[in-house]
């Protein structure tokens, strides 16, 4: 994989493009599914200015210590109390990676740090069940989760 820094400085750079754009209303949203899921949480807590994130099934937000190493040396969940934005995040209950406890555990730190946030869990829906071409998709499960994410980019992305 990519090392955390790598990742969020690349995604920090498309910010700030995308920003830098004279046509765009000035928000901007980081938005991720697997490993891109758990990028684009850490963007989110690590770079200040995003408007909003959505994690899909990002796995490793929750690390145990002995997964921690020179290219992942935090565990993204530590860095909760930096999150400026609100998130949205979209999990299969038949995943393992995160498991559902695990995102317990992000949803209480969430909480413990007062952070604006909506999970939401799929009964019968594993890891990437978005990913219509494989016999992990979920049709009812990702017509839902599709549902909820543009609704809440729509809150927090659109402007009038």
């Amino acid at each position: 994989g990519i090392p955390d820094d790598q990742a969020v400085g690349d995604i920090e750079g498309a910010m700030l493009y995308l920003r830098s754009l004279p046509y765009l209303n000035g928000k901007v949203g980081v938005f991720g599914t697997c490993s891109g899921g758990r990028h684009a949480y850490l963007a989110a807590c690590r770079v200040q200015g995003f408007d909003a994130v959505v994690d899909c099934w990002g796995g490793r937000v929750v690390m145990a210590e002995a997964d921690l190493n020179a290219n992942y040396p935090v565990a993204p969940i530590d860095y909760t109390p930096d999150l400026t934005c609100p998130i949205l995040g979209l999990f299969g209950d038949d995943d393992h990676s995160p498991t559902p406890e695990q995102v317990n555990q992000h949803e209480e730190a969430l909480k413990k740090h007062g952070k604006t946030y909506e999970f939401h869990r799929y009964p019968g829906a594993g890891h990437g069940f978005f990913y219509y071409h494989r016999p992990i998709y979920r049709p009812q499960q990702a017509v839902d989760g599709w549902e909820k994410i543009f609704a809440f980019l729509g809150k927090y992305l659109i402007t009038d």
